[in-house]
């Protein structure tokens, strides 16, 4: 039976008790900077020395940044020490290339299936780079499309950056190696310039790093770099390559498990 574990502002967890002492938690929503406090505690909250096994189910995740994938990190030294482990189940293309370019990836058993990763068979042994779908080198930054800038518009873009920099100390005390200044003082200098073009491309470079760098939780880091993003980071649709790669997913479980109805 699901067991709601708990539901934040873009991401909600439920978790079930399978067979072996495994707990399996699925992640819908999105695994950022905003999310990851609250995800910290409810995984952690999962785990116990007689629950260890912990497989966390992202086929309905769409969109993680560097701060989720730390909490995935975290959750899994945890499962190790008291003698489990952490498994990843049907993550998106998106979310394995965060994966990839933070290189955690190799510390993060992935499997293609719930259930794959219930029996440990078949994990997915391709390289990150091919399941990201990013050939051998992972692109640093994913484009933004034509359609996303339009629908952002210059006016609002320019207000989204303009209270991110005003918020610019917080962003500094959540970065204490400074691995977004650069970042952050070319998007100043873009914002005090007059090109869209130049904008969108510094907002872009920031949204890249946020994807490989984790950062210290803070509300106002949090509430800009969301808001940012959004305006610049289309959200999943049917026909977005997220939708229709987890589309097919959900048609080929599905149709896995109406045959296995039949045989039984």
């Amino acid at each position: 039976m699901d067991n709601p574990a708990g539901h934040d502002r873009g991401l909600s967890l439920t978790s079930r008790a399978e067979h072996g002492g495994c707990t399996v938690a699925v992640l819908s929503g999105e695994l950022d900077i905003t999310s990851a406090p609250a995800l910290r505690e409810q995984l952690l909250g999962l785990l116990s020395p007689a629950a260890s096994r912990l497989i966390i189910d992202l086929s309905a995740a769409g969109y993680a940044d560097a701060s989720g994938v730390a909490v995935l990190v975290g959750t899994a030294r945890r499962a190790r020490l008291l003698g489990g482990w952490l498994r990843l189940a049907s993550p998106a293309p998106e979310i394995t290339r965060v994966l990839l370019v933070t290189g955690t990836g190799p510390h993060l058993a992935t499997f293609p299936t719930v259930q794959a990763a219930l029996t440990g068979q078949h994990p997915d042994a391709r390289p990150a780079a091919a399941r990201a779908g990013t050939g051998r080198r992972a692109a640093p930054a994913r484009p933004v499309p034509a359609p996303a800038m339009r629908a952002a518009g210059s006016g609002e873009l320019r207000t989204a950056i303009t209270a991110l920099l005003a918020h610019a100390d917080a962003w500094r005390d959540a970065d204490p190696r400074r691995r977004f200044t650069p970042a952050l003082q070319a998007l100043a200098r873009a914002c005090a310039g007059s090109s869209d073009a130049a904008l969108i491309r510094a907002a872009q470079s920031l949204l890249s790093v946020l994807a490989r760098e984790p950062l210290t939780h803070s509300p106002q880091v949090a509430a800009t770099a969301s808001r940012l993003r959004r305006l610049l980071v289309p959200e999943p649709g049917p026909t977005s390559p997220i939708y229709r790669s987890r589309s097919r997913r959900v048609t080929a479980v599905s149709a896995s498990a109406s045959r296995s109805s039949h045989r039984r």
